[in-house]
């Protein structure tokens, strides 16, 4: 686990640990694209928060997409603390069942948009998925009264079929059909493909509602699922694996999409390597 005298050897702070400003602004990528890391990536790495935030920024990203594992600071506090990091911090995952007691929140956190990232085993099944829509639907209208956008983040197990033959109906599928025409997407690239899908063909089919991209590669191999496997790990960093990221970058960034997040769920490398690595391919992708 990254200590914070670790961290701050590798930004070269240890010696003013107690007394930093405000740092720069992020680095400059090749693209002109922005990249942020979704804190789930570093969840394991965040009893120094602090630490890992300077982390991040000193690596060249320019923000922080929330994760709860970090809500149990104030959140004023917490967004002083990202913002002294030099960190933008616009979107945040909070849970299904906190969505209502959580909006307060985030809005004193300054969030723009709000993300449910998961719908539990027991909901997903086709009367599931619609309640889960309304709920959704439910709100988005409730945050919107607040200034805030809503949106839901794919995985792979909505694209199972729910039922026998070729009609069967998917979670995907429900979900699209009953949403809020306001409900945002965030598309992790990832999870689609390993459900089989086309990242391309979905983010040009809902480009109205594209509005985030998760980033993690996935290694080579020939089989998909929509199952979410025990111990699943078939990611990488982004350039080592198979999906073509110039092509998805360059038409999210046709499609208007701003947002960029490194999400990647486990890494066999430090996690400093791991978002050097992303970080590496990303900054320096021509576009």
């Amino acid at each position: 686990m990254i200590t914070r005298r670790h961290t701050l050897k590798l930004l070269g702070l240890a010696s003013t640990a107690t007394a930093l400003p405000n740092l720069a602004r992020a680095a400059a990528t090749r693209s002109g694209l922005n990249f942020g890391v979704q804190m789930y990536t570093v969840r394991d790495h965040v009893a120094d928060l602090p630490a890992i935030l300077k982390l991040i920024h000193s690596i060249g990203y320019a923000s922080i997409e929330g994760y709860p594992v970090i809500y149990d600071h104030p959140a004023r506090a917490l967004r002083q603390l990202v913002g002294d990091s030099g960190l933008a911090f616009i979107t945040g995952h909070f849970d299904f069942a906190t969505l209502d007691e959580k909006l307060d929140y985030a809005s004193e956190l300054g969030l723009k948009t709000i993300i449910c990232p998961w719908i539990d085993q027991p909901m997903r099944t086709p009367d599931g998925f619609a309640r889960a829509a309304e709920h959704f639907n439910r709100f988005t209208e409730k945050a919107a009264k607040q200034g805030i956008e809503f949106g839901y983040h794919f995985h792979n197990y909505e694209f199972k079929p729910l039922g026998k033959g070729p009609d069967a109906p998917r979670g995907f599928d429900i979900l699209m059909r009953n949403f809020d025409p306001r409900i945002r997407i965030e598309l992790d690239v990832y999870w689609v493909t390993e459900a089989g899908q086309n990242p391309l063909t979905l983010m040009k089919t809902f480009s109205s509602r594209l509005r985030m991209v998760h980033i993690k590669d996935r290694i080579p191999r020939q089989d998909f699922t929509t199952e979410m496997l025990p111990g699943q790990n078939r990611m990488t960093e982004a350039g080592k694996g198979t999906i073509d990221w110039p092509a998805v970058l360059r038409l999210a960034r046709k499609l208007g999409v701003k947002e960029y997040y490194v999400d990647q769920d486990y890494t066999s490398l430090p996690i400093d390597e791991c978002l050097r690595r992303n970080w590496d391919y990303l900054a320096n992708l021509p576009l």
